[in-house]
This record gives structure tokens, sequence and C-alpha cells, in this order.
């Protein structure tokens, strides 16, 4: 995407400095065109490597998401990354890295690429820049709030004029609480996109040990591809099929993206949000699983983001209606 849209992403580079104080570092892969990148996984996976093994480099951002990087996994050198924990953060395809952090013990922050939370246009929204200076800056996320207005709307990146035009935002319906009794619940966080996830339930290659989902807080949202609520709701059910659904002690669950570049899903953007949601609570009623489950958050393909830290802590507190990321 770099190489298609430079200057997208210069803005966002241009952020990283301006809004953060930080020393953007560009490495080789960074603007090679979709073509080289798709013959050579390696070269992103090399890239990975070496920003983890440079002691300068303080955490590592991702440009973009994207559909292949499970072909970068391979490439990745465990041990070293391994000895060398530092901060990532990117969403979407990047899932596919968290679980492989996840795997090692790393804990990594689900939330912000370059080209989109960092390069906004009209500017970086105030409540993702909260969220990602706590990730970078502080030793926890802290409690979290849902965002009044929120947009899953897109600009045009060939239009560079849409670098300073502010996407359309609509009013949130604030956190829908669901199966929440009165009870406060702490879990380590597992997650990412779910469309992502569905291709790793697919492999079994880079799963975790099951025991080690033993009362995690499973995070999930989906992307543009804006998957039917028959997709959702099988992969729900694919969890309880595998035994999985029942090791979760909540679920976080994001606005869906539900509009793609003035495409919308068959059934209309607000009914396509109702019935995810529903897909959600219709698998858990079928497989007799009353996990608690808060719906509307702001993370993944909508914006504002707060940033999850994949492998950190969530603490909910149902009945005061508080959730605190650790």
């Amino acid at each position: 995407m770099p190489f298609l849209f430079p200057w997208v992403y210069e803005q966002g580079v241009e952020r990283i400095s301006q809004v953060f104080d930080l020393i953007p570092v560009e490495f080789p892969s960074a603007r090679k065109s979709p073509e080289y990148l798709s013959k050579n996984p390696q070269a992103r996976a090399d890239d990975i490597n070496h920003a983890f093994a440079d002691p300068s480099i303080k955490a590592v951002i991702a440009t973009i998401g994207g559909n292949d990087q499970i072909r970068i996994l391979p490439f990745l050198n465990e041990k070293l990354i391994a000895a060398n924990p530092k901060i990532f953060m990117g969403y979407s395809d990047c899932t596919n890295l968290h679980l492989f952090l996840w795997n090692l013990g790393i804990v990594s922050f689900y939330g912000g690429a370059v080209m989109t939370q960092f390069a906004m246009g009209g500017g970086m929204q105030s409540y993702t820049v909260h969220s990602i200076k706590r990730a970078l800056f502080h030793s926890s996320i802290g409690k979290v709030s849902a965002a009044l207005e929120y947009s899953d709307a897109d600009l045009d990146w060939a239009d560079e004029q849409n670098l300073c035009r502010t996407r359309p935002q609509y009013r949130s319906d604030g956190w829908h609480w669901h199966n929440c009794q009165d009870q406060t619940i702490k879990g380590i966080l597992w997650g990412g996109c779910l469309e992502v996830l569905e291709l790793h339930l697919s492999v079994k290659k880079y799963l975790p040990d099951f025991e080690k989902l033993n009362g995690t807080v499973l995070f999930i949202e989906t992307s543009e591809e804006m998957p039917s609520e028959g997709f959702v709701y099988r992969f729900i059910a694919a969890l309880a099929e595998l035994h999985l659904l029942k090791k979760f002690k909540a679920i976080l669950m994001a606005y869906p993206k539900a509009q793609f570049l003035n495409r919308l899903p068959p059934e209309g953007r607000e009914p396509f949000i109702l019935n995810q949601r529903n897909a959600v609570k219709n698998a858990l009623q079928d497989y007799n699983a009353p996990i608690p489950v808060i719906f509307n958050m702001n993370f993944g393909h909508t914006d504002p983001q707060m940033i999850i830290p994949n492998g950190g802590s969530a603490i909910i507190d149902c009945l005061g209606k508080t959730i605190e990321l650790l």
C-alpha cells in the first residue's frame, strides 16, 4: 500500500514523529510493490527479524494489514524474537503476527497502523492518540470507555485531497452487555480479526496449546470483508465444537465494519450490525454457553480505536460496567 499511495503512508510516518515525538525508521520492504511482496514473503519476515534484533528499535508498527501475512510466519526467527521482546502494533491481517507473539509470551498491541490510524484524514483522533500513547509509553492501557462517535466509512486514498478530510461519524450506542451477571472477570486477552482467526482454526498450525486458553478473554472483530451472520455464527460454533468456547471467561467484540468504499452489505448497514450481534448470541445460546459478551467496542476496523494488549489482561466489572486493560 505505501507503494500505491505514498502520500497516505508519508502522512502517517510524519505523524509518528510529530504527534508522538518518535524517530521513524523505515525498513526495506515498506515501499516495495504488492507484486514483489507477494513473491517474497521472506523479505517482510527479514525486516521483522531485524527490527526485533536491533536494540535501537523500541517499537514495530505495521504499515497496513493485508491478506497473506500467514505466509511470512515460517521465516520468523522464534528464538531471536523471544530473546528481544518489544512493542508490536498493528491489526487486521497482523492478527497472524499477534498470534505468533502470544505463543512466545510477548504482549503485543492490537490496533494502530501507519496508513489508517496514524494517517487519518483531517488529523489523528484524540481517542486513538490517547490509547496509542498508553500502549507506547505506559505500563498499561488502563480504564477504557466507549467513544461517543465512531466511523466505519472510508475516504478513497487515490484522492490526495482526502488527506485533509474527516470521515463521516455515527453516534455510538455505547457498549452492549450480554449474559453479564454481577461479577468481576479477569483474564489474559487472546484474539484478533475473526476472519484470520478462522483461518488459523482451519490450519491448526499457529494456535496455542488449547490448555493455555483456559480462563482467557477472547477479543474479536470483523473486517471490510463484512462476513455474513452465517459466517460469524459458524465461527462461534467452531470454537464450541473444538471445545475452545468454554475456555473463555468473556468475549469483547468490536463494532463491525459495515461498509467499504461505499459498498454496503446486502441487508444494509444497520441491519448488518444487529445481525452480527445476534449471530453471536444465537450461537452461544445453541451451545448452552452463557459467556459474558460486551459488544460495540471501539477496536479493529472502525475508528477511533482503543488499543488491545494481546497477551495482557482485561478486568471486566459487569456490575459497574467498566473495563480495564492491563
